[in-house]
């Protein structure tokens, strides 16, 4: 990374780095692109990869808003937001499960969320996420009830947006039970729970494998809600095998593969995936009427067609314009066209990308 990127790392652990005794030590270690970093805190130096960056803002971050933490010589760390419920660690061994419940607790206490690891409260508020410990896996609950195993979600979308930042939903008047919902990038199944939640039957498109079996194992968490989903490995756009280029990170998978635009270095390995045109999935899985199409896919909304967008009341899509080729207006016309009215809206707190760019659009049929 150039100095220029290496700057941009540290404006993103600068607001928290009162936690750290050896800051100078540590900023220099960013700036000039160290291989690991050496972090003192409370007399005990850990030591994290640089390849674990995000893990350090949310480390710092944890503790900057702990009201009281301890470190342990090992590197065993306990912090509390409350005095109430304790969060431990083992910063030596960093696993994917506690690198998600650092960047849980980071982002969610940022939107005003609580973490519980005790049932001390009978009377909660919505945004109250319970985080136990089932069979040796921890296991976070929202408020109203759905279960996610925290080794299976990737924490800013699966629980800071779809439930905390509530970004996907509708409008509160609706009734959606017996509603037909077709999700286009489930991922590892929050929005799928989150509308199977409302009484909507939910047709939920994944594409790749990886968040395809976080999906199932996060719906053995949900065996009720599970009966109103049909989880399908596949992608909407073309009907033909798509390529998808994906981390070599055997734990995380990766979260913004595209067929369409891949960001992925090319020497990555990739994925072939069956793919279908909306119109052809409808006929394939016998989806006639669509009462809410939610697209979360990477590029893939500009192959919608205007058969595709027959017998659809409401459409919520997520979009991000990488490739050149593709336009905001193309996209705004193609709906206009086929009778929607649009609105847009952004999604993330700290884009400074133009909504020509990133945001989100609701579109209901006039």
């Amino acid at each position: 990374m150039t100095f220029k990127e290496n700057l941009g790392l540290l404006y993103f652990v600068l607001p928290f780095i009162s936690v750290v005794e050896n800051k100078i030590s540590l900023i220099c270690s960013i700036l000039f692109g160290k291989s690991q970093y050496n972090v003192k805190i409370k007399n005990t130096t850990i030591q994290i990869p640089r390849t674990k960056f995000d893990s350090l803002r949310d480390l710092l971050a944890c503790l900057t808003y702990s009201i009281s933490y301890s470190l342990d010589t090992l590197g065993n760390l306990e912090f509390s937001f409350d005095e109430n419920n304790r969060f431990k660690i083992s910063l030596n061994k960093l696993s994917f499960e506690d690198t998600n419940l650092l960047e849980l607790l980071h982002f969610g206490s940022r939107h005003c969320a609580n973490f519980v690891n005790k049932d001390t409260l009978s009377d909660i508020r919505k945004q109250t996420y319970t985080i136990n410990t089932e069979d040796n896996r921890k296991v976070i609950t929202t408020s109203n009830g759905i279960r996610f195993f925290l080794d299976s979600i990737h924490p800013g979308n699966t629980i800071i947006e779809t439930f905390i930042r509530e970004i996907h939903s509708i409008n509160p008047n609706i009734d959606w039970n017996d509603k037909v919902v077709v999700d286009v990038g489930a991922e590892c199944g929050d929005t799928p729970l989150y509308f199977a939640s409302m009484g909507a039957k939910v047709f939920a498109f994944e594409p790749l494998k990886k968040h395809f079996e976080f999906f199932q194992k996060n719906l053995t968490l949900n065996p009720n809600l599970s009966k109103k989903i049909i989880p399908i490995n596949a992608a909407i756009g073309k009907d033909e095998q798509l390529k998808f280029y994906v981390s070599d990170d055997d734990e995380t998978g990766s979260f913004s593969a595209s067929f369409v635009s891949n960001s992925q270095d090319k020497n990555f390995k990739h994925e072939l995936v069956d793919g279908y045109k909306l119109q052809t999935a409808r006929k394939k899985f016998s989806i006639n009427h669509i009462d809410l199409l939610k697209m979360d896919c990477k590029e893939c909304e500009f192959y919608l067609t205007d058969e595709d967008l027959k017998d659809i009341d409401r459409i919520k899509l997520e979009y991000t314009i990488w490739n050149k080729k593709f336009k905001l207006d193309d996209l705004l016309n193609l709906l206009k066209r086929n009778g929607f009215k649009c609105s847009i809206f952004r999604h993330v707190d700290l884009s400074r990308l133009s909504n020509r760019i990133a945001g989100n659009i609701y579109a209901t049929k006039v």
